[in-house]
């Protein structure tokens, strides 16, 4: 509970210890640290409620509050139980979600329905090549707008500039799912107890500053493809479609300005 503010005088004697803010800061053990840590924050909005207030020797304790969980050893943010359409297995604990029946999905269907109309519109796109007689520049941008129109997952962009992005990445991400990314990526533990203490009643500028650092580390190569990876699969579509619609209303802006340079 207290701190180093002077160092010993002598062989046999105990350095000067001044004790830390009750309510602000805590040190749990004998120690020759020159400040006290600071208090963690439980924060509602994200699920959390103090279980133990923080004193001098001893750090907050946060739970979960009702109908949220974590199913970490340390939790930073709780998520809301989900609610099931058809039937509970297991009801939702401070530790673990809701397990809910399921009802039979056809998992595969996409990819079928793919594999069926992809021949079709290739075979549409032919005929009509065919009676308007395209070149052959204009028939791949045609074939282009097509695909990109009805099949946009089938898009994928390696090198994609992820700084514009950041901010929106961390707001469908948990601060769990960030720090467990960044430290998967490479980032150490120092570093990010720094940023934690920088916005220590913030976690969602916590969250932005995790992304921000690891991205100037790791550099724009193949930056995209590692956090694609490494998400859940409905975090990583929608990040897809984040992408794919900022990129394609570009290119339409694009190609918009390039019709108007010709017709002028």
């Amino acid at each position: 509970g207290t701190w180093k503010t002077a160092d010993c005088k002598d062989n046999e004697g105990h350095p000067s210890c001044t004790p830390c803010k009750e309510g602000q800061e805590y040190t749990e053990e004998k120690n020759y640290l020159d400040y006290c840590r600071r208090c963690d924050f439980c924060d509602e909005e994200h699920g959390l409620e103090v279980e133990k207030n923080c004193t001098r020797t001893q750090n907050t304790k946060c739970r979960c509050k009702a109908n949220f969980f974590c199913n970490g050893s340390s939790c930073d943010l709780c998520e809301p139980c989900i609610t099931c359409e058809h039937g509970i297995i297991e009801k939702c604990t401070p530790t673990s979600n809701t397990k809910c029946k399921g009802k039979e999905s056809g998992s595969n269907l996409p990819w079928l329905l793919c594999l069926l109309v992809i021949p079709i519109i290739l075979a549409i796109i032919w005929v009509i090549s065919k009676s308007l007689h395209k070149n052959k520049e204009e028939l791949e941008e045609y074939l282009k707008t097509i695909l990109k129109t009805n099949f946009p997952r089938l898009f994928y962009f390696s090198d994609v500039d992820l700084s514009k992005y950041i901010t929106s990445i961390a707001e469908l991400m948990t601060l769990n799912q960030v720090k467990e990314f960044v430290r998967k990526n490479g980032m150490k533990e120092p570093k990010m107890d720094e940023i934690k203490n920088n916005h220590p009643q913030d976690t969602a500028e916590q969250k932005v500053q995790l992304l921000r650092n690891w991205y100037q580390h790791h550099g724009k190569k193949g930056a995209y493809d590692a956090l694609i990876k490494s998400l859940p699969k409905d975090i990583a579509e929608k990040v897809q479609d984040m992408v794919q619609k900022d990129i394609t209303s570009n290119d339409e802006n694009a190609d918009f300005k390039s019709e108007n340079e010709r017709q002028s």
